[in-house]
């Protein structure tokens, strides 16, 4: 929830026609893209041993959805532990979340061309 308000913050301006909105964010926003991003983020972002047991965590979470998409359960694990770092530094440590949403705009603004 964290990342896709982030995501739908960073887009919503300049103004875009909804749909395009809803597409540039259903893209960012699905497991695929979220597992690419992890995995950029793991290389090259340094985490506590406290972020590395939410991944974890987060990775081995139960899951229930359908498993579509080329990337398979996986991918989804890989979705679901970055959501659930991104909340967990969210609600406990502000200036560590600022640090990691930078690296995702960061990353956000190669994709971009910006």
């Amino acid at each position: 929830v964290v990342f896709e308000l982030f995501i739908r913050s960073r887009y919503v301006w300049p103004q875009r026609r909804m749909p395009v909105l809803q597409n540039t964010v259903v893209g960012l926003v699905n497991a695929e893209a979220q597992s690419k991003l992890l995995q950029k983020f793991i290389d090259d972002f340094s985490l506590s041993s406290a972020e590395q047991t939410v991944l974890s965590r987060g990775r081995n979470a139960s899951l229930t959805a359908r498993k579509k998409g080329k990337g398979g359960e996986s991918m989804y694990q890989d979705s679901t532990a970055f959501e659930a770092l991104l909340g967990y530094t969210y609600i406990n440590d502000k200036v560590r979340f600022t640090e990691m949403i930078s690296w995702i705009k960061l990353e956000l603004d190669k994709m971009d061309g910006m």
